[in-house]
Formats: C-alpha cells, structure tokens, sequence
C-alpha cells in the first residue's frame, strides 16, 4: 500500500507519545516547531514514492506496491534503486529522512531470523514476515535503533547491565526491557521503532542479545530531543532564518525504555549470540553503502547552495570559483559511484541481496572525507557571510530594515531577502549538526576501518608485488 505524506501526518498526530523538548514534556508534538520539519521530511518520502514507481516496487509479501524503504532488497538493481531513492531524498530535503535505519533493519532481520529458524528450528522468521506484512500493508515508517548509552567503556556490559536495553522479565506472553538508546534520529516521527543490538556480546551476556519492535501502543518509552542552537532558531520562528526550514536539521533523540512490555510476536532475536551477530554486521554494511548514496544527495545540496550563492554574489564567471563547484560535483558523484559498486559486487544472504562488505565500508570512509571536503569548498565560495549576516528579523524591522536591505543586496537578479535565504541555507549546511552526524551515524570511520582491516584480502596484494619483483 502506498499513502501520502498528508495520510502519514494525520496518522502520526493520533499517537500519545512521551516527547521531552528542552526539558519540557510536550503536548501536540506534531505541531512543534521542532518536531514539525522532521515529520515534513518523513512526509515528503511518501509523496517522492508516489511519484516515481522506481520507489515504490510491487511486494509478493503483500500482493500490491509498497515503499521501497519498507522493501526486502532480491536483487542487485532492487538495492541501487533504492540508492537512488536516498540520494534524492538527501538532495531534495537537505537533511535526514529518517527511514534509512528502518530499511537496514528489515533487510538485515529478514535474512537472520530466517538462518536463525534454520539453525534451532524456531518461529522468528515467520513472527517477523506477518510484522514486516502488516508494515507494507499499512505503508508504515520505520527506523531503527542500535546505539546504547554504554555508561563506563572500561566495563563489560554484564557488569553496567542499566546501560544496555537489557532483559528484566519474560513470560508466556513476551519480555519486559529497559535500558536506553542514543542518537536516534527521527525515532519519535515513526510508526515502528526496531531495536536492534548495539555490539557482539559474548557468552554470558545473552541478555543484551535482542532485537525487537516497538509500536505506538507500547507504555513506558520517553523520548527525549536533542537541542541545539539550531533548535533553539526554529523555536524562534521566522519564515526562513532557520535556514532549511521546510525540513529542518537532522533531529535525534535518547529513547529511554522504562519497563516496557513487549509481546513475543515482535520479539526477533532472543538471547542468541550467533544471530545477534548476523543482524549487527549485516546492517552496519547495509547502513554504510546507503550512507554513501546519501551523503553524495547532502552535497548535490550543497552544490545548489554553492551555484546559487556565486550568482546571487556576481561571482558565478570566477573560474577559481566554479573550479570548487567541479571538485564537489566529482565528490558527490564519487561517493555514489562507491555505493552503486558496494551493490552491484553484492552478494546473497538467506534470501536478501546484501551490498559488498569492504565496497559499502569504504563508502563510510570516503563519504566521510567527501563531506567535509565538500563543507570546506562551500564555506569558500559562501564566504564568511553565512556566520555573520543579519537576520530575517532584522530585515523586516521597520527601523533598520531598509538600511539591511541595501547594505546585503548585491546582484540585482535576486532580492535581497532572496540571497538572504541562501546565505542562511549555506548557515544550516556550516553550522549543523550534519557533519558530526555524518561521521558517527551507522558507526564511526574508525568502525570500518576495522571491517576493512579484517576482511582484506592482503595476501594477493603481496602475491602480486612478490610476483612483478621475483620475491620467492
């Protein structure tokens, strides 16, 4: 089933949800200001979806269409296509969609809870399938979470248990968790919540070993925003001095877990090591080749911030100028060419087309590079102005508004307010949350780093060294 972005919003507004935003527990959290641009974002993947039947394939499961980030991945061009859909959505929004975890976790749950049934003979796979049905039918958005609080590093986590989503009680009718995950992006926006595990635990801490689902319907989860200064700008209001504001900076929150109940049928990996391991590697390759698709999408925004920014300046004939456009354009297209790579080397796993392990962490390493590469070359061709102009209110102050108006214009194609939205566009992209995000979100460079470490194959490196220099 395929629904709009407006069908999404009312659906959204119906649930009671716990919501803290600086402090304050919030009602109408639909409504908030800064809540609202991640909902924008989230709404504006179902309208792209109806748009473009590459996004929205048809599913044996359900027998109709369906989102393609609520879609199990068969083949190599069903993985690029939803590519495609991500660098879009990264380009058009300007910031997370917040759907990306939701799809690693199905396509990483699908082929594990079907070679966890295969190995002890259980049910999981065929709990998850009629969950992963009801999703399609009902064109749901998920994301999903991994990241505990961990508290002390030094410390196994059987010996900080409150510091993991952990397991307090279980009977006939399911398991009672707490515990608390970090950085969650957009996870108070969605209708499902998986929550996947954080790291491989070893024998002894199968109590960690989870994964499951969360709904509205679940009692005791807080969820608790981050707040930045760019929170505080959409608090302020303004027609535009937020920068991107149809669709906001990218928006996490801590998801605390107080004893909630969660029933056997949306609980997917229970206390089992093996298969603990199978969801957690799986989805940080399938996060880490998306990651690279979407960070190429964050620089064709940038790119189109940096194009208008020269014409709105007179300075679009500078050739140094449009020189750093090229750089960013080879960037963004670099970081896709990776991810486009990590899918089509891909490979087969319990009925689901994965993308190639190093390919998709070489995409995370690059991606990461590319990004800030791409930041730099923006904050060059913007100037220092995006970190030191007036503000909308300013321009519209009956005092010194006239005065703003003349002293910030400059080419006259544009308005002064026009090339004002830019220069806070270019702000947002500058002073964010993106780039740290960027870096951290699906793990941290150094975390693929250690799959490519791993999993290279430096033997046949050397061979072929040992073999053009006659080293036996």
């Amino acid at each position: 089933m395929i629904i709009t972005g407006n069908d999404y919003v009312e659906r959204l507004a119906g649930y009671k949800r716990e919501i803290y935003v600086k402090g304050e527990k919030i009602e109408n959290f639909a409504q908030h200001p800064n809540i609202r641009p991640a909902i924008n974002a989230i709404a504006f993947t179902y309208d792209l979806a109806t748009k473009n039947e590459a996004y929205s394939p048809f599913s044996d499961l359900v027998g109709q269409k369906v989102n393609r980030l609520n879609y199990v991945n068969k083949t190599s061009q069903d993985l690029i296509a939803r590519l495609d859909y991500q660098r879009e959505l990264s380009m058009r929004t300007g910031t997370c969609h917040y759907r990306c975890p939701g799809s690693d976790a199905i396509c990483s749950l699908y082929p594990a809870t079907k070679a966890l049934d295969e190995r002890l003979g259980t049910d999981y796979h065929e709990k998850f399938l009629a969950f992963l049905k009801e999703i399609q039918s009902k064109d749901y958005a998920c994301t999903g979470a991994l990241t505990d609080t961990k508290g002390d590093r030094s410390k196994r986590p059987k010996d900080a248990r409150d510091m993991y989503v952990h397991v307090v009680e279980k009977n006939d009718s399911g398991i009672v968790v707490s515990g608390a995950k970090i950085h969650q992006s957009g996870a108070f926006a969605a209708d499902v919540n998986f929550i996947l595990p954080t790291q491989t635990f070893k024998k002894g801490e199968e109590e960690f070993a989870l994964a499951f689902a969360v709904t509205p319907e679940d009692q005791g989860i807080k969820f608790v925003l981050q707040n930045t200064g760019y929170q505080a700008k959409f608090r302020e209001g303004g027609s535009f001095e937020p920068g991107n504001f149809k669709y906001g900076d990218r928006l996490t929150c801590t998801v605390i877990f107080d004893n909630v109940f969660i029933p056997w049928e949306r609980v997917f990996v229970f206390e089992d090591l093996e298969a603990n391991r199978h969801v957690l590697t799986s989805f940080a390759v399938s996060h880490r080749c998306a990651g690279a698709a979407c960070k190429a999408g964050f620089i064709d925004s940038m790119i189109g911030a940096a194009s208008l920014m020269l014409k709105a300046n007179g300075l679009d004939k500078v050739s140094a100028l449009r020189q750093k456009i090229g750089e960013m354009v080879g960037i963004s297209e670099a970081a896709y060419g990776i991810a486009i790579g990590a899918a089509t080397k891909g490979r087969e796993d319990s009925g689901v087309h994965q993308p190639n392990v190093l390919i998709a962490n070489a995409g995370k390493v690059i991606g990461v590079d590319g990004l800030n590469k791409a930041l730099m070359n923006l904050a060059e061709i913007a100037g220092g102005i995006p970190v030191t102009a007036p503000s909308e209110f300013d321009l519209k102050n009956p005092e010194i508004g006239a005065l703003v108006e003349k002293y910030l214009s400059a080419n006259p194609e544009f308005s002064t307010e026009e090339r004002l939205k830019i220069i806070k566009f270019i702000e947002f992209w500058a002073t964010s949350s993106h780039l740290l995000g960027g870096i951290h979100g699906g793990g941290s460079p150094a975390a693929a780093i250690i799959f490519l470490q791993i999993m290279a194959d430096l033997k046949s490196r050397e061979d072929a060294v040992r073999d053009a220099i006659d080293l036996h």
